[in-house]
């Protein structure tokens, strides 16, 4: 009986476990604002730009 549980938590819980974390990175990541973006933006055109002088 011991074994059927312990398979149930590997095969139901592992998943479970992974589908949260999951979730939980993807509500807390940090979007940029518009002026980051505008700044990376910016930074990256000058990189090309330089790359090419």
């Amino acid at each position: 009986m011991f074994e059927n549980s312990m398979w149930l938590l590997v095969v139901a819980g592992g998943p479970l476990i992974l589908a949260i974390l999951l979730a939980y990175a993807l509500l807390t990541r940090r979007r940029r604002g518009p002026a980051e973006r505008r700044e990376s933006k910016r930074a990256t055109e000058r990189l090309y730009r330089e790359e090419e002088d």
